[in-house]
């Protein structure tokens, strides 16, 4: 009876360590190519974000299922088309995430859940010395 307990206990806390570290496991890499058009971002099994890095567009794409693809911002940031200009960067919930622009510093929050107003942007107060 100790034994079936002990497996029991040892399979639950193998389970858990295996659920904790396959969040671990995704990793975001933001390109380090600033000639790039387009970047990938894994948001959360299943869901990868599309970022045209010119104008700050946004594609929610679902390989698994298409019909479940989705433009998250459709109007562009931007209309100089420089590639590499915008940034996706992950934040402790899955499901938003900061829009950065590397030219004017402006920042949105990517709410790519939300059914509508997808993007808020941030107010950034610049420090005065």
């Amino acid at each position: 009876m100790r034994k079936k307990r002990f497996i029991v206990l040892l399979a639950i806390c193998c389970m858990s360590f295996a659920a904790v570290y396959a969040e671990d496991d995704v990793k975001v890499v933001v390109p380090t190519n600033k000639s790039a058009n387009y970047a990938l971002y894994p948001a959360i099994t299943g869901v990868i974000l599309r970022l045209d890095t010119r104008n700050g567009t946004i594609q929610a794409i679902v390989p698994s299922n298409p019909k479940k693809n989705r433009v998250l911002n459709a109007e562009p940031l931007a209309l100089d088309k420089k590639p590499g200009r915008f940034e996706l960067y992950p934040t402790d919930s899955s499901w938003v995430w900061v829009l950065f622009d590397s030219e004017t510093g402006n920042m949105w929050n990517v709410n790519w859940s939300a059914k509508s107003d997808v993007l808020s942007k941030i107010p950034v107060t610049e420090a005065t010395y």
